[in-house]
C-alpha cells in the first residue's frame, strides 16, 4: 500500500514506509548529511541523505536514509482557497507557482540537512544548502580558464602541458583537479603541485567558433578561485549526462551511476579583477551561445555555438554583424529607412540588385554610374528618356548606332553634320573606378577550411572587396579605435570627472587610459596623437595661427604624463623612458607652417 504522509503526498514508491520514526534524537542538528539518491518520486526536490552523525556509517544502505525536502531561498503558489470547485481545466482557476528551483543530482555531494521542531523524522527534514568540496570551484560559475594545465594521458592528442600546437594558446578552459590523487589535497601547496585537466569538450567549442585565444569573447578568468574576496558572482548548471559516460557501481547497495558530464548553462555576473579588467555580464548555454556584455571593453557581443554568425556593438557605436553561408535576411510590411550622416559602401562579388514594384528613384547632386562591359538601359514597356539643362553628349571609340522602327527626328536651332571632330572629352572617359573612389583590393580573412581541426587563424585567406571595414569570421581582426576623452583633465573639475570615468570600466576614458599604459609603444602614441589633436582643438578655437599651435603642442607633450597620471606609477608595463613626456623634452615641432594651417583648418 502506497504511503501517504501527513501533507497529502502519496509516495507509491513507499521511500517513505515506517520511516518517519527513525532515528528519533532531540537534537535538531543541523547536521552534514551526504547526498546518496536523487530520484525524487514526487518530484519536488527531495534527496535522500546519509547523516553519518545519526547513521554512523559512511557506506549506507536504503534503510540508513532520511529523505530530506528541499528548502528553495524563493517559492510561492497562488491560494488553493482561491481555486476553482468545479472545473479541474480552467487555467485561470487553477494553481500558479513561481520561484527557484536548484537541486544539485549528483550523488555524494554534501548538504547541510536541519531538522524542524527538534523532530528528527523525514516529515521534517530540509536540506538548506551545500558544501563545497575543497579546493573544488575553479569551474564555479563561469568554467574559468588557466595557463596550469595537461592532457590526459588518453588523449590521442599530443600530451603534454602546453596547448600551443592544439588550441594556439595554452590560456584555456578548465576541470577541477582530481582530489583523490592528490594526496593531502586540502592543502594550497599539494593542490597547487598538479595541474588541471583541460576541459576539451569547451575548449573544442570555442576552436570551432574561432574564440579559442579571445580572452574577451572566448576564455575568461570569471572563477571563484580567481581572487579573494571573490568578485565572480553567479550560477552554472550541472550538464547533460555524457552519452560516453562510465557507468560505476557507486549507488546505493552498488547500483550503477553514470556521473560524466558535459558543460552545462553558466550566467555570471563579474565585478572585475584587481585591475579592473573582465567586468562583464555573460550568459552562455551549454552548447555555446551567448549573450556577453563587457564593461571593461565596452562591447556587447551575441554570437551562436557554431561561430556562423554574430553581432558585435562597441562602445564608440560601431556595430559588426557577421553570417555565414546561411546570409542575413530582414522584411519588414512598414517602410525601411536606411541613413547615414556619413556614406554607404555595399560591395558584392555576385550580383546586386534592386527591385520595385512601382517607382525606383536614384536623387543625387552627381550620379555616377560605371560598367566595366557595358552599361544597359532597357524599358520594355515604356520609352527611355534623358534630360539635361546644360547638355547631352556621348562618345565612343567604337561606332554609334541609332535606330528606330518608326521615324527619327533631329530638331535644334541648327543641326550640324561633320562641322567639328568628335572628341573624347564629349563622353566622361575620365569616369573609372579609382577615380570614382571604388577600389577592389584584397582583404584579410578567416580560412575555414579546417575549421574545428586547428586553430582558425586572421589573414590566412584573402577576399576581394570595396568597403571599408570587412568583417570576418572569429578571429575577427579588431584594430583599436584610438579616440579622445574630450576631457582634458588640466583644471579641478576637469580632473575630478575624469579620474571618476577613467576608474569606470567600460567607458571611453577608461579604454583610453589603457591604451596610455598599454605595454606596446604603438599604441601610446597613437592615444597620444588623439590626446594631443583634442587639446590642440580646444585650445586653438577658430585660429589657424601654427606657431601657437607648435606651442600648445609643445606644452602638452611636456606634462601628457603629468597629465595624465602617469608620472610616479610604479607598475608601469613600460620603461619611463619610453613615455610621451620623455620622449618629447627638447624636441621641437618643426611641421611646415603651410601644412600645419592647412591641417587645423
Amino acid at each position: 500500500m502506497a504511503y501517504i504522509d501527513q501533507r497529502g503526498f502519496t509516495d507509491s514508491f513507499d521511500n517513505q514506509k515506517n520511516i518517519n520514526e527513525k532515528y528519533i534524537d532531540s537534537d535538531p542538528g543541523p547536521y552534514v548529511g551526504v547526498v546518496k539518491a536523487t530520484v525524487d518520486p514526487l518530484r519536488m526536490g527531495r534527496l535522500g541523505v546519509n547523516i553519518p552523525a545519526l547513521t554512523n556509517t559512511a557506506d549506507p544502505t536504503f534503510e540508513n536514509i532520511v529523505w530530506c525536502q528541499y528548502l528553495s531561498p524563493f517559492y510561492g503558489a497562488k491560494s488553493i482557497n482561491a481555486t476553482s470547485k468545479s472545473d479541474p481545466n480552467d487555467y485561470k482557476a487553477t494553481q500558479h507557482s513561481y520561484g527557484f528551483w536548484a537541486v544539485p543530482p549528483d550523488i555524494d555531494t554534501e548538504v547541510l540537512v536541519i531538522f524542524a521542531k527538534g523532530e528528527t523524522t523525514n516529515r521534517n527534514a530540509f536540506w538548506i544548502g551545500c558544501v563545497q568540496q575543497p579546493l573544488t570551484n575553479q569551474q564555479v560559475p563561469g568554467y574559468g580558464a588557466s595557463n596550469n594545465t595537461a592532457y590526459t594521458q588518453s588523449d590521442n592528442r599530443e600530451r603534454g602541458i602546453s596547448g600551443q600546437k592544439t588550441y594556439g594558446t595554452d590560456f584555456l578552459p578548465v576541470g577541477e583537479k582530481n582530489r583523490r590523487m592528490i594526496e593531502g589535497a586540502e592543502t594550497i601547496e599539494s593542490a597547487n603541485s598538479f595541474r588541471y585537466p583541460v576541459n576539451d569538450i569547451l575548449a573544442e567549442q570555442l576552436l570551432k567558433e574561432g574564440l579559442i585565444a579571445d580572452p574577451v569573447r572566448g576564455t575568461t578568468t570569471s572563477s571563484a578561485r580567481r581572487e579573494s574576496p571573490s568578485q565572480v558572482f553567479g550560477i552554472s548548471t550541472p550538464g547533460r549526462i555524457r552519452p560516453d559516460s562510465r557507468k560505476l557501481n557507486i549507488g546505493l547497495d552498488g547500483t550503477a551511476v553514470t556521473p560524466d558530464r558535459s558543460p552545462g548553462h553558466s550566467l555570471v555576473m563579474d565585478d572585475g579583477e584587481v585591475n579592473g579588467s573582465n567586468q562583464l555580464t555573460r550568459l552562455r548555454t551549454a552548447s555555446g551561445h551567448q549573450l556577453l556584455m563587457h564593461d571593461t571593453d565596452g562591447v556587447i557581443y551575441i554570437a551562436n555555438a557554431s561561430g556562423n554568425a554574430y553581432i558585435e556593438m562597441q562602445s564608440n557605436g560601431r556595430i559588426d554583424i557577421y553570417s555565414g553561408v546561411g546570409g542575413i535576411n530582414m522584411r519588414t510590411e512598414g517602410d525601411f529607412n536606411l541613413h547615414s550622416d556619413s556614406n554607404i559602401n555595399m560591395h558584392a562579388n555576385g550580383q546586386v540588385r534592386f527591385s520595385a514594384a512601382n517607382e525606383m528613384i536614384h536623387s543625387a547632386d552627381l550620379l555616377l554610374n560605371l560598367g566595366e562591359k557595358g552599361i544597359l538601359n532597357s524599358s520594355q514597356a515604356g520609352s527611355v528618356r534623358d534630360y539635361a539643362r546644360d547638355g547631352i553628349s556621348s562618345f565612343t571609340s567604337g561606332t554609334q548606332l541609332h535606330g528606330a522602327s518608326g521615324q527619327i527626328h533631329l530638331a535644334g536651332a541648327q543641326v550640324h553634320f561633320n562641322s567639328t571632330g568628335a572628341s573624347s572629352t564629349w563622353g566622361p572617359s575620365w569616369l573609372t573606378p579609382e577615380k570614382a573612389g571604388i577600389q577592389i583590393r584584397d582583404e584579410g580573412d578567416v580560412e575555414l577550411a579546417q575549421k574545428g581541426i586547428k586553430p582558425l587563424e586572421q589573414f590566412t585567406r584573402k577576399t576581394k572587396t570595396t568597403v571599408h571595414r570587412f568583417v570576418t569570421h572569429e578571429p575577427m581582426f579588431r584594430a583599436s579605435v584610438i579616440g579622445n576623452d574630450g576631457i582634458i583633465p588640466i583644471d579641478s573639475d576637469d580632473k575630478k570627472r575624469w579620474s571618476q570615468l577613467a576608474n569606470t570600466p567600460g567607458t571611453a576614458e577608461f579604454v583610453n587610459m589603457q591604451n596610455r599604459l598599454s605595454e606596446n609603444s604603438a599604441i601610446r602614441d597613437a592615444q597620444y596623437q588623439a590626446d594631443a589633436l583634442e587639446y590642440v582643438k580646444q585650445k586653438m578655437g577658430s585660429s589657424t595661427d601654427a606657431i601657437k599651435a607648435k606651442q600648445l603642442l609643445t606644452d602638452f607633450g611636456t606634462k601628457y604624463n603629468d597629465i595624465y597620471g602617469i608620472t610616479g606609477k610604479v607598475d608601469l608595463p613600460f620603461d619611463i623612458k619610453d613615455s610621451i613626456s620623455e620622449k618629447i623634452k627638447g624636441f621641437e615641432f618643426n611641421t611646415d607652417v603651410k601644412d600645419l594651417t592647412s591641417s587645423l583648418t
